[in-house]
């Protein structure tokens, strides 16, 4: 049995997630984006970051692959790379480098603006699914008890209607209006949780110069915290190109001239980046991009909630961009609401009481270990502003501890990467044989000093 509409508010990645699962099980599905059309592959005013390196992990492909068959074949078939993230990937996090073995664990290489065009054209060859675009939501509707949420309010060029709805869910990213909204239908706003960052990444694509021999298709260079506040991605991407953003906390920001841009790489805490693109040729305009802070709303934890309503991607979870989280989290968000949805079809048929409620509690278990593991290093700058609670140095010790150890240990880097890219929760570091040999290192690591610890200065490289 199928519900009759759903509305969805916002049309980037979420909104066209959200609208992929929920076609399976409403009779109509409207996405409403305020940007107009595009034409192509084009930056839009609603995705100020769609010009900047994006990361979609392991579990999220994975994701996108189900959701749409034959895509990620599609967009290798056509110039994107396909990277295993231990043989493929350069990555120094935390002043190390890890170790380069075949990992298992997949990535894919192309450009955000890319990725969500390809969504969007197979988003848009769903019957039930109706994009429209210049649209603005200015209210929610409700019953006349207000517990329900009934529709839309919306604002077009040609004016205002009104698109009544069995399911209304928001993705509006980071401007969501829904605390508003929420608020005055007497709900209250939801609990919030901000680290602020004041965080700044540049981005640029280079032509790379026929001159330069790397082994790698990813390479990322992470600060060591708190003594270091700049790092830097790069990674090949359809058309031949590679994508290069470096970012900076608190003030020290990249510039966006070719001459500041190539400086700023150059200070890095490695000088691989700058290497790699000192020959390159700049391709177009560097363009900067700031985040002020991480934010997480919790309305899971509202005292009251309307039925017909639920909330994903950015508007719940805003993570700090440079660890390529947010993707992955909004592709596993629109897999849950796929699987909550499924189970209330089955348990209650035409009826979506109690929906919203258990969806958002779900979903924010899903969210809690990239939401902690983020803002546990990012609490780590003094300047951060964000609630510090009792235990966090000790804390911190042990996850830089785990990231030291993570570059000198196979075993470690696995499990590591298996929580990082979502394949697995926090109990994939919690085997036996990785807490004995982590205690010894840890041990040791109060006696010998980071440097002789880790593999710290030179590249490795991949395996034959």
């Amino acid at each position: 049995m199928r519900f009759d509409r759903a509305v969805i508010i916002g049309g980037s990645m979420a909104g066209l997630l959200g609208a992929r699962v929920l076609a399976d099980y409403f009779q109509e599905v409207i996405v409403l984006e305020r940007d107009e059309a595009c034409e192509g592959p084009e930056a839009r005013k609603g995705v100020p970051q769609g010009r900047h390196a994006h990361g979609l992990l392991d579990a999220g492909l994975q994701v996108i692959d189900k959701l749409f068959p034959g895509l990620v074949q599609q967009m290798y078939a056509e110039g994107a790379e396909r990277m295993d993230m231990g043989r493929d990937a350069a990555w120094c996090t935390a002043g190390s480098w890890k170790p380069r073995y075949v990992s298992g664990i997949e990535l894919i290489l192309c450009t955000r603006m890319w990725l969500e065009w390809k969504v969007r054209g197979r988003v848009a060859m769903l019957p039930q699914v109706k994009l429209r675009q210049g649209c603005s939501v200015e209210a929610l509707l409700t019953d006349d008890t207000g517990t329900r949420v009934t529709g839309v309010k919306v604002r077009t060029a040609e004016g205002e209607e009104t698109l009544p709805a069995d399911l209304v869910v928001d993705t509006g990213g980071r401007g969501s209006r829904a605390p508003g909204w929420l608020e005055a239908l007497g709900y209250g706003k939801p609990e919030e949780e901000k680290v602020g960052l004041q965080l700044a990444y540049t981005s640029q694509f280079f032509e790379p110069s026929p001159r330069y021999q790397g082994d790698w298709k990813m390479m990322a260079v992470f600060p060591r915290a708190p003594e270091e506040r700049k790092g830097g991605f790069i990674a090949r991407v359809e058309g031949g190109r590679w994508l290069v953003t470096l970012h900076g906390y608190f003030g020290g920001y990249p510039p966006t001239t070719d001459e500041g841009f190539l400086e700023f790489a150059r200070t890095l805490p490695k000088p691989d980046i700058y290497e790699a693109i000192r020959e390159a040729k700049p391709l177009g305009e560097a363009v900067i991009h700031k985040v002020p802070s991480s934010r997480l709303l919790h309305y899971e934890r509202m005292e009251r909630f309307p039925e017909g309503f639920v909330v994903f991607g950015d508007a719940v979870c805003a993570l700090n961009p440079v660890y390529g989280q947010g993707m992955t989290v909004c592709c596993l968000s629109a897999k849950l609401l796929g699987e909550v949805v499924a189970a209330q079809v089955r348990s209650t048929p035409g009826s979506v009481q109690g929906l919203s409620r258990r969806f958002q509690r779900k979903l924010a278990k899903l969210i809690s270990v990239p939401w902690m593991m983020g803002t546990t290093m990012d609490l780590k700058f003094p300047e951060a502003q964000g609630q510090r609670f009792m235990g966090l140095g000790l804390l911190h010790w042990g996850f830089g501890t785990l990231l030291d150890f993570t570059s000198v240990s196979t075993l470690a880097c696995r499990q590591f990467y298996e929580v990082m890219h979502m394949r697995r929760g926090m109990e994939a570091l919690l085997r036996p044989d990785m807490l004995a040999a982590f205690a010894l290192y840890g041990l040791k690591s109060l006696f010998v000093p980071f440097p002789r610890r880790a593999n710290v200065h030179t590249l490795p490289r991949a395996p034959a």
